[in-house]
């Protein structure tokens, strides 16, 4: 866990073991706990009403408590979630899907404590994001808070406009050119080190930070590239409202800013998550003027973080990473591993950061815009994880304990004490008032499908489950979510109702709910263009989308009297 993980997961722990000791040592009724804990985890749930149902910990041993017999079936079950290779078990879905969700999540969460230090009970967690879906992790907090994020467009003109683009790094060794063979059309995110000096074009390793808004999006090759190309088609936005409409570098920010978030938003509901989400659950939501489903009216406005989206629903997206990704045409006989592409991060020790100019990323690989051959497909959402996530001890528990993110996944549902999976599909049952079904018993298992493709992991899988019979009829929300995209998710290629149901409504709420977004007048989002991810990032390359074409867009989604457009006094100076 990094980026205050620990301190917003150890308050959360804090509050639910005072909940339960409240509910069974004696003490106050559940009623007399809602000023307090209970409350807090409450406002945290997206089912309110299952904060008295939490999962429970397996019975205790001759030699164990309850919490070390549940991690040992846990360790022994996420050690067996162990797939085979890539070749195996490829999704529909193209690869470049994995990472624009890691993030469009973290533009809606990021999990922050608040409160004394010295007063445990009064600490708690809150969302220190907007909670919206727009692009904080790319604009910040806007030109004036986070005004260090940005640079002028020139020497003449010292208004903030743009972002400052990286340049990567380059070895002593001998370098493989990117695809096109020029070294210039290589970025990375713009870096400094620990005296706030820019990083030289050297390439020795460093402990450079990045100097974007949100340092979650530095945690692997191609979410830091992914950021990176999104500042560049801010920037090329910026530059051709300037050449071409003479805007001054405050309108062409605001008009550049208005444009991209309406696009993305676009490309989060009308493809990303048609892509992922069961069809009636996304018609629940999305399917109405401006993407607003009937859903949308019931939801409760998105303050704080629902922990059976961060704790649990969320994580389906590590069983759609891969094990290796041929990154441009220089890795076609050697595909870079997920170690390597992991590697690339100023968030873990000895990070291999700035980004190799030969390692830059090859979106036509990534995105349904080039050679199909190539392209690069996103493992099934199924309980079959690459080896890196299943069994590699990437984290560690509280006590220090290295555990792998499979472990981990699951161990967080027990000790937040969130609903098993059962449980909560059965609310969605009724928030959705369709038939979902329960999975349970051998529903839990392998399915038949797994067992063709990979017949000796799912028997290793299949035999520890049934070793531990109480995994499969009170099962972690988070195993339980990827289990049912198997089962109900088109042989996981999207996921199932429950799974759906939580993401779509956490989505919901941050784009039609978000209580403290900087940009308060809804987008115009089912015009907007392009409509999906290839075309997004395409607009990046002036090779691939010309100026023409990219002006064509903005002036068709974007009024450039922006008439009723209003923003919150929290950095922006428009009004």
């Amino acid at each position: 866990m990094r980026h205050g993980e620990y301190a917003a997961y150890e308050a959360l722990v804090n509050h639910r073991q005072a909940f339960n000791n409240a509910r069974t040592d004696g003490g106050p009724t559940v009623e007399a706990t809602d000023a307090g804990s209970g409350d807090v985890l409450r406002r945290l749930l997206l089912f309110p009403d299952l904060a008295d149902k939490p999962i429970n910990f397996m019975p205790a041993g001759k030699n164990s408590s309850m919490t070390e017999t549940t991690q040992q079936a846990i360790s022994a079950i996420s050690n067996c979630m162990l797939g085979p290779n890539d070749s195996f078990d490829l999704s529909g879905n193209p690869a470049a899907y994995t990472y624009f969700g890691q993030f469009a999540f973290h533009d809606i969460v990021f999990s922050r404590v608040f409160g004394k230090p010295s007063d445990p009970a009064g600490r708690t967690l809150r969302n220190a994001a907007s909670g919206s879906l727009d692009l904080s992790g790319l604009y910040g907090r806007g030109l004036v808070v986070d005004a260090h994020l940005y640079d002028s467009a020139s020497e003449g003109d010292t208004t903030l406009c743009r972002f400052p683009i990286g340049l990567p790094g380059v070895s002593d060794k001998e370098v493989k050119l990117p695809i096109d063979g020029a070294i210039e059309r290589a970025r990375d995110v713009p870096r400094i080190d620990a005296s706030s000096g820019f990083l030289s074009v050297c390439g020795q390793k460093t402990p450079y930070r990045p100097l974007i808004g949100d340092p979650r999006n530095d945690d692997n090759l191609i979410l830091s590239q992914l950021q990176c190309t999104l500042m560049q088609v801010h920037n090329r936005l910026v530059d051709l409202q300037m050449a071409r409409h003479a805007a001054s570098p405050q309108t062409a920010f605001e008009q550049a800013r208005l444009y991209l978030t309406s696009v993305y938003r676009r490309v989060v509901v009308d493809d990303y998550l048609r892509r992922i989400l069961w069809p009636k659950v996304w018609e629940h939501f999305f399917d109405g003027k401006e993407f607003r489903g009937p859903g949308v009216a019931s939801l409760r406005p998105l303050a704080d973080l629902p922990m059976e989206f961060t704790y649990g629903a969320s994580r389906f997206a590590h069983s759609m990473i891969r094990d290796r990704y041929t990154v441009n045409d220089t890795f076609d006989q050697t595909p870079a591993t997920l170690r390597e592409i992991l590697a690339f991060s100023s968030q873990r020790a000895n990070g291999d950061v700035p980004v190799r100019v030969n390692w830059a990323v090859d979106w036509s690989r990534f995105t349904e815009s080039g050679n199909a051959a190539r392209l690069l497909k996103a493992r099934r959402i199924s309980p079959f994880l690459t080896y890196e996530m299943a069994t590699v001890q990437h984290t560690a528990d509280f006590d220090g304990a290295p555990r792998s993110i499979a472990f981990m996944d699951c161990w967080r549902c027990y000790e937040l004490g969130i609903a098993p999976g059962q449980t909560i599909a059965a609310a969605v049952a009724v928030a959705l008032a369709v038939d979902v079904p329960v999975l349970s018993d051998a529903d839990m298992l392998p399915t038949d499908k797994c067992r063709e493709r990979y017949s000796f992991q799912a028997g290793e899988l299949e035999r520890t489950l049934r070793a531990y019979p109480q995994f499969l009829v009170e099962t972690p929300l988070s195993y339980y979510v990827m289990q049912e995209a198997s089962v109900l998710g088109d042989d996981g290629d999207r996921l199932g109702p429950t799974g759906s149901f939580i993401v779509a409504a956490i989505v919901a709420a941050a784009l039609f709910n978000a209580v403290d977004s900087e940009i308060q007048t809804p987008l115009s989002q089912s015009s907007a263009e392009p409509d999906n991810l290839a075309g997004l990032l395409r607009l990046a390359d002036n090779r691939l989308v010309s100026d023409d074409q990219l002006y064509e867009y903005f002036q068709r989604s974007v009024h450039l009297d922006m008439p009723g457009r209003t923003y919150r006094r929290t950095g922006n100076v428009a009004t």
